[in-house]
C-alpha cells in the first residue's frame, strides 16, 4: 500500500507514517507539477506550434533533461524510504520477498523510463544542435512558404552535388495545403532570378549547350566565391536562383536529403508503404546482373533499401515516371508518419536525421513546420511536374510553365478538403500533375 501511495501521490506514504515534513514536500511539489502541467496544457491546447518549440530548444531541453534527472532521484528516494518505512523485515520469507519483488520491478521501471528519457532528450538536442543551425527566418509570401526539397546523389565518385531530384513544396500558412512543382532534372535554358550573381556570367540563362542543365547548376557555381562571397554553399545558393527564376516562386528555405541517409529514416519508423504499379529494377545500367525487382503490389511494405530504389530507379523507366514515383512515397511518408509513430520511433528517427539533411530551417521555426505538417495529413496535395508534352525541356516556355504554377497554386487554395472519390490511374506518371496526390497513387 505504500509503495502504490507512492506511485500515486508522492510522499503520502511519508504523511501516514508520520514524516511530515518529507512527505508534505514531496506532495507539495507533486501538486504544483501535475497544475502547472494541467495550466500550461489549457493555455496551449490549441497552440501546437508553440508546445513544439518548446521541445525543439536546445535550452528546453537541456532543463528538461535536468529536471528529468532530479525528479526520478527524487521519486527513487521515496520508494525506498516508502520500502523502509514498511518494515519488510517483519514479514515472513515468502512475503518479503514479493514485496522486495514489486519494489525492485518498480524501481528499474522508473530508472529505466528515466534512462530512456534521457536518451531521447540528448539524441533530440543533438539532432537540434547539429542540423537545425541557422539563425535568420524567412517570412512567408502571400500566405505560402516555398520549401525547396533536394535530393543529393554526392559519391565519391563525382565531382560536386548534383540533385538528383527537385521539388519545391508551396505550402498554405493556414490549412497546410500543400502543392508539390517539380522540376525535371534535365530542364535546360533556365534563367536566374532577377538579382542573382549567375547573371553576370549567363544573362541569357544557363544555356550553354546540352550539358547545361538544371541539376548541373550547383557544380557550375560551387567554387564560385567570387559570385557569392558570403556563401558556405554557392552551389546550392546558385541552385535556389535557378529554381526561382523558373517558378518565380520565392524560395524561403532549403531542406536537402541525402538519399542514402533516406533509407534510415524508413528503417527507423518501420517501412512504407506504398502502392507498385510496376515491376521495379534494384539495380542501375552498370549493375544489371542483380536482377533484383520490387515485385507489384497494392499496399506493399517497402523497407529503406527498397524504398530508396522506388524513388530513384531508371531502368525501364526514365525521369518522368520516377519524378511520379518519389511524389508518391512523399504522400505516403506523409500519411503514415503519425505523431505516435514519431513519438514511438523518436529516438531512431533522430539519429537518422543527422545523417538525412541539411537545411537552413532554423531551430525556432520547427513549431510551425511541424504544425504545417499535422495540418497537411488531412488535406488534399495538389502537383505540378515540368515534363513533356505540355513542357518541352529543352526549350521551355517560362512564362506558361510559371502560369500553370500559379493556376495550380490557386487552384489548390479553392479545393474543398473533402476525400476525392477520383478514380486511380494504373500509370504511376499519373502523379505528376493531379489535384489530389493520395487519389492519384
Amino acid at each position: 500500500m505504500l509503495v502504490l501511495l507512492t506511485i500515486i501521490a508522492p510522499g503520502s506514504a511519508q504523511i501516514a507514517l508520520g514524516k511530515k515534513a518529507v512527505g508534505w514536500f514531496a506532495l507539495t511539489l507533486w501538486i504544483a507539477m501535475l497544475g502547472g502541467g494541467g495550466y500550461l496544457l489549457y493555455k496551449f491546447r490549441t497552440d501546437r506550434a508553440t508546445v513544439i518549440n518548446w521541445f525543439t530548444d536546445s535550452d528546453v531541453l537541456m532543463a528538461v533533461r535536468i529536471a528529468t534527472v532530479v525528479f526520478a532521484l527524487l521519486w527513487l528516494a521515496l520508494f525506498m524510504d516508502a520500502w523502509r518505512l514498511g518494515s519488510t523485515f517483519r514479514l515472513t520469507f515468502f512475503r518479503a520477498a514479493m514485496i522486495t519483488i514489486v519494489n525492485v520491478a518498480i524501481i528499474g521501471s522508473v530508472a529505466g523510463s528515466a534512462a530512456y528519457a534521457q536518451q531521447l532528450i540528448h539524441v533530440s538536442r543533438d539532432t537540434v544542435t547539429h542540423v537545425f543551425v541557422a539563425k535568420k527566418t524567412s517570412k512567408p509570401l502571400q500566405g505560402r512558404y516555398n520549401i525547396l526539397l533536394l535530393g543529393s546523389d554526392a559519391r565519391k565518385d563525382r565531382i560536386g552535388i548534383r540533385p538528383d531530384s527537385m521539388t519545391v513544396a508551396s505550402i498554405d500558412t493556414n490549412t497546410g495545403r500543400t502543392v508539390l512543382i517539380s522540376l525535371p532534372r534535365n530542364l535546360q535554358n533556365v534563367p536566374f532570378s532577377n538579382g542573382s550573381p549567375m547573371q553576370k556570367v549567363y544573362p541569357y540563362g544557363y544555356n550553354c549547350g546540352s550539358t547545361c542543365l538544371l541539376n548541373a547548376v550547383h557544380t557550375a557555381a560551387q567554387n564560385r566565391t567570387d559570385l557569392y562571397p558570403h556563401s558556405k554553399d554557392p552551389g546550392l545558393d546558385a541552385t535556389i536562383d535557378a529554381i526561382q527564376g523558373v517558378t518565380n516562386l520565392k524560395i524561403n528555405y532549403y531542406v536537402m536529403v541525402n538519399l542514402n541517409g533516406f533509407k534510415g529514416l524508413v528503417d527507423a519508423v518501420g517501412g512504407v508503404r506504398v502502392d507498385v504499379k510496376t515491376r521495379i529494377a534494384m539495380f542501375g545500367h552498370e549493375d544489371a546482373y542483380k536482377n533484383t525487382y520490387i515485385e507489384p503490389g497494392n499496399n506493399k511494405k517497402l523497407n529503406g533499401q527498397q524504398a530508396l530504389w522506388f524513388a530513384r530507379s531508371r531502368v525501364q523507366s526514365d525521369d518522368y515516371v520516377r519524378m511520379g514515383r518519389q511524389k508518391c512515397l512523399m504522400a505516403a511518408m506523409l500519411a503514415q508518419l503519425s505523431p505516435q509513430k514519431v513519438l514511438l520511433n523518436a529516438t531512431k528517427i533522430a539519429k537518422s536525421g543527422k545523417e538525412l539533411l541539411s537545411t537552413d530551417i532554423p531551430a525556432k521555426e520547427l513549431g510551425q513546420f511541424a504544425d504545417l505538417a499535422l495540418k497537411s495529413r488531412g488535406e488534399k496535395i495538389a502537383t505540378v511536374s515540368l515534363v513533356p508534352p505540355k513542357v518541352d525541356t529543352v526549350h521551355p516556355n517560362f512564362p506558361v510553365i510559371r502560369q500553370m504554377i500559379q493556376t495550380a497554386i490557386d487552384k489548390s487554395e479553392k479545393l474543398d478538403a473533402s476525400p476525392g472519390t477520383k478514380k486511380k490511374d494504373p500509370s504511376d506518371e499519373s502523379a505528376n500533375t493531379t489535384d489530389d496526390l493520395s487519389a492519384a497513387c
